[in-house]
């Protein structure tokens, strides 16, 4: 039996007058209660989807804008670097690489080198004057770094490219929980002031030895 035909036998009973005790059987609500039960069941599925999706998709947006943070201000570096140094792995796990700038506020050439720390998941910057050793002060530029999908290349230089290239690939994860997803940013840097001729292991050769 239907509901819309229990709720009517509901409301003629109801109307039959106050002498009347008749009501439905206990079939009847029991397949009320049932079919009711299940629509319950499918509107709150629906509603939990939806707040995951949208928690989803707000964990995403933060966690792209935290890359697109730090993108930007590698770019303002590398963008004028002097020369990059080569790739190099680093103990403990991650890798490592590094650039010199010799366009800076005080004038003197400052070396920067980036990490990826696979102890703390992190994309991390240090800088020290060029020509001293790094005092391992570290920046951190992005967390949640997923380092065993991420890395650094130096491109190999070309006919119509001059300039050293550095290509970085990062894989952040957003916070636990179900809806744990991860946000890809891969991005190519220019060192406009580098040459063909420079050589990359001359470059901050101390935060290698």
């Amino acid at each position: 039996m239907s509901i819309p035909n229990i709720l009517s036998r509901l409301r003629r009973r109801a109307g039959a007058g106050t002498n009347d005790d008749r009501g439905v059987t206990l079939a009847e609500m029991a397949v009320t209660t049932g079919i009711l039960s299940a629509v319950m069941a499918i509107f709150t599925t629906g509603v939990v989807q939806l707040f995951q999706a949208g928690n989803k998709n707000q964990m995403v947006a933060l966690t792209q804008s935290q890359l697109n943070t730090a993108f930007l201000r590698l770019d303002r570096e590398l963008r004028y670097a002097a020369g990059i140094g080569p790739v190099h792995p680093v103990g403990g796990g991650g890798s490592s690489v590094e650039y010199v700038n010799t366009e800076t506020a005080t004038g003197t050439p400052e070396c920067a080198q980036l990490h990826l720390n696979a102890a703390g998941g992190t994309l991390r910057r240090q800088v020290w004057p060029q020509g001293t050793k790094p005092q391992n002060r570290w920046t951190v530029l992005a967390s949640e770094v997923n380092v065993a999908k991420s890395s650094f290349t130096l491109l190999p230089l070309t006919e119509n490219t001059g300039f050293q290239r550095l290509r970085i690939q990062l894989v952040v994860t957003t916070s636990p929980g179900p809806g744990r997803t991860e946000a890809t940013t891969d991005i190519t840097f220019t060192a406009l002031n580098s040459t063909r001729g420079t050589d990359p292991t001359t470059v901050c050769p101390e935060a290698r030895t």
